[in-house]
């Protein structure tokens, strides 16, 4: 409901899971999950995880001054700057990979996803700063470091509305 929040529903059990687990132990801090899950077993963070999992997601809409920007990026990814199509580890509708950990973007808050994407690339210039709960690949980081405002509002705004 809240366009800064993330959309947990179908999200993937896999990833919501790792993603609880990052908050809980101060991997990730989220200000708005402060005492969430501080005190939650790793047994109820998988329960929590597949119950969200388990819901279907709203969809959600683009912008058609962004969509052509967007679609690119997303299913090219901009070669030039070494990022890679976000397709490669989302699919081609944004359903995600679960065995793999990652997470479906299909309808999420755009402006939750820009967000999000700006704390990646902030991890990769900054380390310690931003997001870094993608491992020692750092793929969501060097892809988000390598696109530019633009390109990051259009991906997040494409990816809002695919269905």
């Amino acid at each position: 409901m809240v366009p800064s929040f993330p959309k947990l529903a179908g999200l993937g059990e896999r990833y919501l899971y790792e993603q609880l687990v990052a908050i809980r132990d101060g991997e990730r801090v989220i200000a708005q999950m402060a005492g969430q899950v501080d005190n939650k077993t790793d047994q109820e963070l998988a329960d929590l995880a597949a119950y969200y999992d388990g819901f279907e997601r709203s969809g959600g809409q683009t912008d058609p001054k962004l969509a052509d920007l967007g679609e690119k990026v997303y299913r090219a990814g901009v070669a030039e700057r070494g990022v890679a199509a976000c397709t490669a580890c989302h699919g081609p509708q944004g359903h995600g990979n679960d065995p793999a950990g990652f997470p479906a973007l299909a309808g999420q808050h755009a402006e939750y996803l820009e967000g999000q994407l700006k704390a990646y690339a902030t991890g990769y210039e900054q380390p310690g700063e931003g997001r870094y709960t993608d491992g020692e690949s750092k793929i969501m980081r060097s892809n988000a470091f390598g696109l530019s405002d633009l390109e990051l509002k259009a991906v997040a705004s494409y990816i809002a509305g695919l269905q």
